[in-house]
């Protein structure tokens, strides 16, 4: 009896010994900060900057009357909260700088290079023996993608597919917001893949940017599953920043929900479909740049160091790379090409943006034109207006592989 009691208190101890072991070994996802010295507010223009913790009664206004009933079923879980003042930061993987941040180069004339003439030219030609519904790529996109390095690491093989609107320098919106599919495509070392929102204000050579979405991305997360995640760029941080780590960049608030967060339900082709609604919008009162998904803010790029002015351009859509030269691609999406049957494609919904008025509205299809950089890797489908839920849409991805840069 004794021998026994002996073998059943080793084999406990045991147990003991490796779940211990197990969850010291699990990454710690974030960890709780003070909110007011976070990394966003060490900058000396943030230095009388006071925080935003909550939507203005304007902008909450807003976010309610662009929202509908289908908001309710959406995918807005949190991590545990963070203790009172506090807020969860996500822990990189990696640098969180990057320098991969537009899809396009310009020529100092704003002339497509030759080549891109040619690879236009091609595309143009194979849709003519094609009908009106076919999708049409954007001449303004199509130019050489060069390979960006920065301080983490490098970005290679970038692709796009994309609705954008067209270039206009009167014309500026005030934010972007969609209803974001969550997909878990097979990603491999050194790769990302991402269902993504632009809002790009270009001045001369010198380019503002944030971007949002839903991200699997191996090399800054250390893992493949999908993620809330952002990145941005101002006129004296052009490297660029993933979510809440840059100085004079994005400010946390929310004390559950944070870029870096992990989705854990995931769309099935076929089957169950889960989705996550992302906004970005200039705040009418503060003029801070608010992050909420649906009426929840989750945290603002700060007007001091952001777009004044409003963006420029609005880009929609997927995109996709390696961390790594001469590799293979990855699937965008659900890895397949993008259809009309939303039951099995990658998918963006509810696509809207903010006026300068502060209206948001639905986007006018009059206004945007389409874009993939490598149509045997990747598509884009823009579906325009499906249903009252739905309301204008866009499907995206394709299975990656050799692609053309």
């Amino acid at each position: 009896m004794a021998s026994l009691r002996l073998m059943l208190f080793s084999l406990c101890f045991i147990c003991l010994t490796c779940l211990a072991t197990s969850t010291l070994n699990q990454e710690t996802e974030f960890e709780c900060v003070s909110m007011y010295t976070q990394s966003a507010l060490q900058h000396p223009q943030m230095k009388n900057h006071q925080i935003q913790t909550k939507p203005s009664r304007e902008l909450l206004s807003m976010l309610s009357t662009s929202n509908d009933d289908t908001i309710t079923k959406i995918v807005s879980e949190g991590s545990e909260e963070c203790p009172k003042g506090q807020v969860p930061i996500h822990n990189p993987k990696t640098s969180v700088t990057n320098n991969f941040i537009y899809p396009q180069q310009f020529t100092k004339e704003g002339r497509l290079l030759r080549q891109d003439r040619r690879v236009y030219k091609r595309i143009k030609n194979k849709q003519r023996t094609k009908t009106k519904n076919i999708h049409i790529y954007s001449s303004m996109l199509s130019q050489k993608y060069k390979k960006h390095t920065s301080k983490g690491f490098r970005e290679y093989n970038q692709h796009y597919a994309i609705i954008k609107t067209f270039e206009n320098t009167t014309k500026k919106w005030h934010g972007a917001q969609g209803l974001f599919d969550i997909n878990k495509p097979r990603m491999g070392q050194q790769q990302y893949s991402k269902a993504w929102i632009w809002l790009n204000y270009i001045q001369g050579n010198v380019m503002s940017s944030i971007q949002f979405g839903v991200a699997v991305h191996t090399r800054l997360y250390g893992d493949d599953r999908p993620r809330l995640t952002t990145l941005w760029m101002a006129e004296k941080q052009q490297n660029g920043c993933y979510n809440a780590l840059c100085p004079g960049g994005y400010v946390q608030v929310h004390k559950s929900i944070y870029p870096g967060m992990v989705y854990h339900k995931v769309s099935v082709p076929g089957g169950e479909h889960h989705t996550v609604h992302l906004s970005v919008a200039e705040d009418p009162v503060t003029k801070n740049w608010v992050l909420t998904t649906g009426t929840k803010m989750i945290g603002y790029w700060p007007r001091e160091t952001y777009m004044a002015e409003g963006a420029s351009e609005v880009y929609f859509g997927g995109f996709a790379g390696t961390s790594m030269a001469q590799t293979l691609s990855p699937p965008m999406g659900t890895g397949d090409f993008p259809t009309k049957d939303l039951t099995r494609s990658s998918f963006i919904k509810q696509l809207k943006y903010v006026l300068p008025d502060y209206t948001v509205v639905d986007i006018n299809s009059n206004e945007i034109e389409y874009y993939a950089n490598d149509p045997n890797c990747y598509n884009v489908m823009f579906l325009k207006y499906v249903d009252f839920d739905s309301r204008e849409t866009l499907t995206f991805g394709g299975p990656g592989g050799h692609c053309r840069l």
